[in-house]
Parts: structure tokens; sequence; C-alpha cells
């Protein structure tokens, strides 16, 4: 009783004071209820962080929500940072044109990689628009960089630290043949 009347002064507070309808007020906070367990002011901040975004994006709350919840669960990045990550996701969608719907299916499909890489949600996120704008498979630049992943692991390398050797290796070659041999050997063909 007192939790749903909470929620719906919540919805009447976010329909009354930012331009949306009650029905995506309620959309928004019961999703966010739902998918990030959070009530009261947080519950009310984020419901309207994720109708602007929904807005901004021209995306459905309740898809936007969802596809950036399942991003963070993949990540173990808690509710509290909900927020940071829409700026984040904003940013790196405007930067590159890609939609947020497409950025944040591709890091949940990568997730596992991309944690192991050591990459944050915003550094997968941002990479995953980068790869995505300049038109190369991101399933072939993932499945590379899995392998240099575990070449470096198998060599007790970090892989920044494998990746830095190969670069200078890139540089230093003296053609271009035993530059890109030397990325084969890392990344595979």
């Amino acid at each position: 009783g007192e939790a749903a009347q909470a929620m719906y002064d919540i919805v009447d507070q976010l329909a009354t004071t930012i331009p949306t309808d009650f029905a995506t007020a309620g959309e928004a906070v019961g999703e966010v209820n739902t998918r990030f367990g959070l009530t009261g002011d947080a519950l009310y901040d984020l419901s309207e962080k994720f109708i602007k975004f929904a807005q901004l994006n021209d995306t459905d709350v309740t898809s936007s929500v969802d596809s950036v919840q399942k991003s963070m669960a993949a990540f173990n990045v808690p509710a509290e940072e909900a927020g940071a990550y829409l700026d984040a996701l904003n940013k790196a969608a405007q930067d590159s044109g890609i939609s947020v719907d497409t950025l944040t299916s591709l890091t949940v499909q990568n997730a596992t990689a991309l944690s192991e890489m050591g990459l944050s949600l915003e550094d997968s996120t941002a990479l995953m628009a980068q790869l995505e704008k300049s038109g190369v498979p991101v399933e072939t630049v993932m499945g590379g960089l899995s392998k240099a992943l575990k070449k470096a692991t198998d060599e007790g390398k970090p892989l920044d630290q494998a990746l830095s050797e190969l670069q200078k290796t890139i540089a230093n070659s003296e053609d271009d043949t035993e530059g890109l041999a030397a990325a084969y050997e890392l990344f595979g063909k």
C-alpha cells in the first residue's frame, strides 16, 4: 500500500514536472524500480534520467531501461552508476552515430572478453562505438583481441603491454610484411 502510493506519487511528480506523459512516467518508474531495485529519491532521479535518455535517443523508455540494465549487469556495475553510464552511452552514440540500442547490445555480447581485457563498461562502449563507426567487423576484432589476450596471458604479460610491444614492432619494421607478421602472431589471421 504505502510503497505503491510512493511510486504513484513519483509518477505524478515526473509527469507534471518534466515534459512527458503519465504512461511514460509510469513505465520508467516501474522498470527502474524492478530492474534496479530503487525507491524514493533515487527512483525519481533515475526514472527522470531514463525518460530524458529515451526522448533524446528516440527510444522506448522500457527497452532503454532493459538494455542499459543488462549492460551494467554484464560488467557488474552498481545501480548508483546508472546516471553516469547513461551520459557515457549518450556521448558514445553521439560521437559515432551508432544507436544506443546497438551499443548496449554489443557490450552485452562481448562483455566477457572486454572485462577480461580490463576494460570498463564506459571504455567498452566507446570501443564498440568506434569499431562500428569505422565499419570494422566487431566479431573479427573481438576474436583477434581474445587471441591476443590469451597469448599475452600465456606469456605472463598484461594485454596493454603486448599491444604496446606490437605497436613498437610495427613502427620499427623495415617493411609492411614484417609488421603484418607480428600482428598475425599476436591476433591471428
